[in-house]
């Protein structure tokens, strides 16, 4: 009798385990579930100018009829508009879009002052769009991760003008290549200037920004080699 109730208490033991075991996994598969299928929609946050975690999470366009290999630049614009809608900057357009061997670079400007807003980039092997790395998040005043310590950032009153960024520009690659000059104008972001570069023939090769505050030149290595451009 005696070791018929234990076989009991013991299989009883057993089986609450297992249940709490179901359970358990139960939770984390749902937890897993959620987290990998929400992720990269960008839906759900609020971007305010204050806070740049609103544009940290990632956007995909969600469209499988998408054909990344051959997608458009009309296609990535319509992409980007939404992402922007999205994290709640309706008073931002898109300026140009240009491709890149590793990504497109979408370059976006406010409608009402025609300031540069903020600096995306277009995975080119999924459909992703994130926040340029580098200045766009570092520099930016008004729109980057430090924006909120940043006290003039509803201004643009940097201390090193356009003229005088692209002649830093030009020191800066005259170091590191013979083959590559800033070009003669560039986007006046909150805190800095995005500026293209160019061959000895004007034909684009890159671009690099100048913070205008300091005069630290930040060249983008991640783009790879540039392909064409389109702008609006």
């Amino acid at each position: 009798m005696k070791n018929i109730k234990k076989f009991l208490i013991a299989s009883i033991i057993l089986i609450t385990i297992g249940a709490v075991g179901l359970i358990a996994e139960g939770i984390v598969l749902s937890f897993t579930s959620y987290s990998s299928s929400t992720f990269g929609t960008g839906t759900g946050y609020t971007f305010g100018p204050r806070n740049m975690m609103g544009m940290m999470r990632r956007f995909s366009s969600g469209n499988q009829y998408i054909d990344l290999q051959n997608i458009s630049f009309d296609e990535i614009k319509s992409a980007s508009e939404k992402y922007l809608n999205d994290i709640g900057l309706q008073n931002v357009i898109i300026k140009e879009i240009m491709e890149f061997s590793n990504n497109f670079y979408i370059e976006t400007v406010e409608k009402d002052t025609g300031f540069g807003a903020v600096e995306l980039l277009f995975d080119k092997t999924n459909g992703i769009i994130v926040p340029e790395y580098g200045p766009n998040m570092m520099w930016n005043q008004k729109y980057g991760m430090h924006s909120g310590f940043a006290g003039s950032q509803y201004k643009n009153n940097m201390t090193i003008g356009e003229e005088k960024a692209i002649e830093l520009a030009n020191s800066y690659l005259a170091k590191i290549s013979q083959n590559e000059f800033a070009d003669d104008e560039g986007q006046k972001f909150y805190g800095y200037y995005t500026i293209d570069t160019v061959n000895k023939d004007d034909a684009v090769v890159g671009m690099l920004s100048v913070n205008g505050f300091t005069g630290q030149v930040w060249y983008h290595n991640w783009h790879g080699t540039f392909i064409e451009m389109v702008e609006y």
